[in-house]
């Protein structure tokens, strides 16, 4: 599977692609239509206010979880539920190849894919990772670039509505 770099900085609506084009909205719900039907887990880091109920519709929804935060209590009630608890990001990135963060700055997303026990150094050539942190874009940026082209970075809603993608199509920074 080919791999391009996608991020959009959700505040700035910095877009940003290594091939110079643009991936189809729809790509990044058939990527994951792919993991549920093959059963492949999904990777989530990063279990607080946001990040939480995003894991619990995903598990909900039938998707096999594999889960880190730095808290260990924020793990429980997933682990409880039969979903997969592990120790880092790079453990995440070890299991899982469709990777959703959400962190609460820009040093805990560095942190989370290009720490000692980051994303970065156990991830897969062609994995998604979908990061909806609340980041400065110029940190979305510079940790795509460090996927090397080696796997999506995305910055993005998981499955965009209709009225999203007519509003980003619209978008002065789309192109």
């Amino acid at each position: 599977m080919a791999a391009s770099l996608w991020l959009r900085g959700a505040a700035s609506g910095l877009r940003y692609w290594s091939r110079g084009q643009r991936p189809a909205a729809a790509g990044l719900a058939a990527v994951c239509s792919r993991s549920m039907a093959s059963k492949t887990p999904v990777g989530f880091i990063g279990l607080g206010n946001m990040g939480n109920p995003m894991a619990k519709n995903l598990m909900k929804h039938g998707y096999p979880l594999v889960i880190y935060d730095v808290f260990p209590d924020a793990c429980k009630e997933f682990q409880e539920a039969g979903e997969q608890v592990v120790s880092s990001p790079a453990d995440v990135a070890d299991k899982a190849d469709r990777i959703i963060t959400m962190l609460p700055t820009s040093m805990n997303a560095i942190e989370a894919y290009s720490g000692a026990n980051g994303i970065l150094k156990k991830v897969k050539k062609g994995s998604l990772l979908i990061d909806s942190s609340t980041i400065d874009p110029s940190v979305s940026k510079e940790l795509a670039m460090d996927t090397g082209g080696n796997q999506t970075l995305s910055r993005s809603l998981l499955q965009p509505t209709p009225q999203v993608n007519e509003l980003n199509q619209k978008s002065p920074a789309y192109f």
